[in-house]
């Protein structure tokens, strides 16, 4: 897999949005980020909130700049106040340390980008990213 393609991304995001209505949870936002954290795909469920594709690329892109998911992000960051007060300061607040991100590699392992839920509980938004990674296995 060269780049993250827009046809994954998008296939991500609906099966994001399957896994969500098959589990009754709130209306999401999912999104889909390059490696360089730019926003490859995006979309919100009819009646998710305004704010939901913010909040789950603020996820997506903290879970890039460490390169661990966002759950990660926020238990490394716990114990150092003044580590979580600065990277949100650098990262001009796109930094959201709560479940709901997880990053997409290659079968190489090479980091291709991230796809991050936003609208019901961070666990609940996390499995349902979860399940956007999935398509791209194999």
């Amino acid at each position: 897999m060269e780049e993250l393609k827009l046809s994954q991304a998008l296939r991500a995001i609906e099966a994001a949005f399957a896994d969500a209505r098959a589990r009754s949870l709130a209306p999401l936002a999912v999104v889909v980020l390059d490696a360089g954290g730019h926003v490859r795909a995006a979309a919100r469920e009819d009646g998710s909130g305004h704010s939901g594709v913010d909040i789950a690329a603020a996820k997506g892109r903290g879970a890039l700049s460490f390169g661990i998911s966002s759950r990660a992000v926020g238990e490394f960051m716990s114990g150092n106040t003044l580590l979580g007060a600065t990277l949100a300061a650098t990262l001009q607040g796109q930094v959201l340390p709560i479940p709901g991100a997880v990053l997409i590699r290659d079968p190489g392992g090479r980091l291709l980008g991230a796809i991050a839920a936003a609208g019901d509980a961070p666990d609940n938004d996390e499995a349902a990213a979860l399940a956007g990674l999935a398509t791209f296995a194999g």
